[in-house]
């Protein structure tokens, strides 16, 4: 791939199911970062966006249950392709048009028997969905508490929605790039038994004695966090730090909703329909883009 003059190389450096961490170069600042802030605000997916009450003799208030139902991560990656846009279902959740294409239903009945003598606790696979497809990422997350002789009965609708709109919408718990160092020791400055500081304060231990010098190991280069303690303790400036031009490691962990590398393809869509929506609009002033 080519951006510019420059060509775009992509390297995994983790994979798992809730994380991935890429060494990409070739890319400009402001466009890794607009694909991190997509992934962060612009990205759809499921969550609980209205509750419907009949019953909470509970001692928690129904706006606490709705908070917390609203928070629990949906598994959305078959919803992209089965419900309408967030904006469509928006809408019709604020006239509470709860219709198939945009809305699924969670019915949630618990209750403690009256003679029981301990507290019921109500988790997240306690909710029964509509949509198999549709279902809390984990099973276990505490919803309330229920008393003796207490009960509550709901239902729950879940809808399309992005991260700017709320935070509950946002597929990824972290989602950052950093550059990449380049360390120069200067040997000539590098004299006397205190110049060892480096190494007893390195966060990470990237540094190291051999043959009696000062030595970064370069195969860790990406653990470095750029704190850089290594130069302001050396007594003697003989470390620099510099920054790679177009060279960033991007980490994005997902809260399961999606797969971060769904969570990727899905910001790049949006920013490529951003800006054919900006060149349109462009053509249609009479200014070539």
């Amino acid at each position: 791939m080519f951006h510019g003059d420059h060509v775009l190389e992509i390297r995994v450096l983790e994979k798992t199911p809730l994380r991935v961490r890429l060494h990409i170069k070739g890319i400009p600042l402001h466009v890794l970062n607009a694909i991190r802030r997509a992934s962060i605000s612009e990205v759809p997916t499921m969550a609980i966006d209205t509750v419907i009450f009949t019953v909470n003799s509970s001692v928690f208030y129904d706006e606490i249950i709705a908070h917390r139902l609203g928070l629990i991560p949906l598994t959305s990656e078959a919803a992209l392709d089965k419900y309408k846009s967030p904006e469509e279902c928006r809408a019709a959740s604020e006239e509470n048009i709860f219709t198939e294409d945009c809305f699924v239903k969670f019915d949630l009945e618990a209750s403690n028997p009256p003679n029981s003598n301990k507290p019921l606790i109500v988790y997240s696979k306690d909710l029964k969905t509509s949509d198999p497809d549709v279902r809390p990422v984990y099973d276990t997350i505490p919803i309330l508490v229920l008393g003796p002789g207490q009960e509550v009965r709901l239902e729950a609708y879940a809808r399309l929605g992005r991260g700017k709109e709320h935070a509950k919408w946002s597929p990824t718990s972290v989602a950052a790039h950093k550059y990449i160092p380049i360390i120069r020791i200067d040997y000539s400055r590098c004299v006397g038994a205190e110049c060892r500081k480096c190494v007893e304060l390195c966060p990470k231990g990237l540094f190291s004695i051999k043959d009696g010098k000062v030595v970064f190991d370069e195969d860790r280069v990406f653990d470095c966090i750029i704190c850089k303690l290594c130069e302001s303790s050396c007594p003697h400036r003989a470390i620099m730090i510099g920054f790679k031009e177009n060279e960033y490691v991007l980490t994005i962990e997902s809260t399961g909703v999606l797969s971060p590398k769904r969570i990727l393809i899905e910001a790049v869509k949006v920013l490529e329909s951003k800006l054919d929506e900006f060149a349109s609009k462009l053509i249609e002033k009479g200014v070539k883009p």
